[in-house]
């Protein structure tokens, strides 16, 4: 059956944030914590929903036409292109020297359900100097977000899109780039729908009639962005068997969700408060029956900041949740942990049945305090190593989350384009 976007298809879900809440509502003051919390005050934080139109010549997806669904949604096959259009892709008000177009295909979700989503494709007006054909990388960017507005199909428009330094040195290099909204309409975060998406991108960009159709492929993705990279390497061998996807350079990825729960929502570590709010809720919106069970666990305050995380992007929802660990919001977080178990296991990495085939390029900090490498990913690469994956496994030392993606940039660039463009990943680092 189709999901509209129009509508949720559960009533507890649409409180958690997908269906429309008044102005008010969504800028109140999140005040009251349940029994034993400590009470706090912060000042009203608008959200990008209500900012970006007022200081954006463009209109947000919300309220952009050619978003919409059309009504024979079901009739095309994933990956197919429903409509295109030439844009303007901006960096800080400044035109981007780079040919952008803009595809709205279908895709399934993990119930496989027909749903649409957009992605951009990025022609450099250079040509690629590299053996063969110009490679097509498809980034990845850390939405993070639930609100739509955050999606890269509107912020490289708008000029606001925060990774476009990275993508730029792809650019750089003649390769064509594509930046899909892997979270969708409904901005799923952390959902398998997320490499699904990413694979219909890349199937998009080479029907679209833009030269690609040969192109070898490379994903690229840090932090969230690697979360969805690291899903669409994992499901191509099932999902997408037929596309030539050369590498993935993946790091700081949350791959073991069931492991790095209980952290994300204790409040151990402040900064990363927002990961356990946003991969709960954005669950909650790929499982209709955890959301019911979501919102019987959440307290009236955890229901309110639940409300207003909606249509928050990334920077207000670490804003908004920096005092808030979502533990402290819910009647009963082993309870709730354990009902969201089934939603966490399926987002995870390392099920034998989706081994990559293709050679992976994964690096975590050694200290990175959003998510802590034992927890997020060390038993996944050892599980990779452990079946025979082509895989190297950098750990990166006197780091964090944000420099441990700045500070290998210019290696994992590299790596990816040479092999994308055929040459040898070199040895397997376990």
């Amino acid at each position: 059956m189709q999901r509209s976007t129009a509508t949720c298809r559960s009533p507890r879900l649409r409180r958690l944030g997908v269906r429309a809440l008044p102005l008010l509502a969504m800028t109140a003051l999140v005040t009251a914590g349940p029994a034993g919390a400590q009470d706090f005050e912060l000042p009203p934080l608008p959200n990008e929903a209500q900012v970006y139109p007022a200081v954006v010549p463009i209109p947000t997806p919300q309220h952009d036409p050619w978003y919409a669904d059309p009504a024979d949604l079901g009739g095309y096959a994933n990956g197919d292109v429903i409509r295109s259009r030439v844009v303007q892709t901006h960096v800080l008000g400044i035109p981007a020297p780079v040919h952008s177009t803009q595809l709205l295909l279908r895709s399934s979700d993990v119930h496989d359900n027909p749903i649409a989503t957009a992605t951009t494709v990025l022609m450099p007006g250079i040509p690629w100097l590299g053996p063969g054909a110009r490679p097509l990388i498809s980034y990845q960017e850390a939405i993070d977000s639930l609100g739509q507005q955050c999606n890269p199909s509107y912020t490289l428009r708008a000029g606001i899109q925060k990774e476009v330094a990275i993508m730029s040195q792809f650019l750089a290099a003649g390769a064509a780039v594509v930046v899909t909204d892997f979270d969708g309409k409904e901005n799923t975060i952390m959902s398998p729908s997320e490499g699904r998406m990413v694979l219909d991108g890349i199937r998009a960009a080479q029907r679209g009639g833009l030269g690609l159709e040969a192109a070898p492929v490379g994903l690229w993705g840090y932090s969230g962005g690697g979360n969805a990279s690291a899903s669409a390497a994992e499901q191509r061998r099932n999902y997408a068997p037929e596309l030539n996807i050369k590498g993935s350079a993946q790091g700081g990825i949350p791959g073991d969700k069931v492991a790095i729960a209980p952290f994300a929502i204790s409040g151990q570590q402040p900064q990363a408060n927002f990961t356990g709010w946003l991969a709960v809720l954005g669950l909650a919106r790929e499982y209709p029956e955890f959301a019911d069970q979501l919102w019987q666990y959440l307290t009236p305050a955890g229901r309110r900041v639940a409300d207003d995380l909606r249509e928050r992007c990334l920077y207000t929802s670490v804003a908004t949740t920096l005092l808030r660990p979502m533990a402290e919001y819910l009647t009963d977080p082993e309870a709730a942990l354990a009902a969201a178990r089934p939603a966490l296991a399926a987002a995870s990495f390392g099920a034998p049945e989706n081994t990559p085939d293709m050679p992976p390029l994964m690096w975590h900090s050694t200290t990175d305090q959003l998510l802590p490498a034992e927890l997020a990913i060390d038993e996944i690469a050892a599980g990779y190593c452990a079946r025979g994956v082509d895989v190297r496994m950098i750990r990166v030392p006197f780091s964090e989350h944000i420099s441990a993606e700045i500070v290998p940039e210019l290696g994992t660039v590299a790596w990816l384009l040479a092999v994308a463009a055929g040459a040898d990943p070199g040895p397997r680092v376990c």
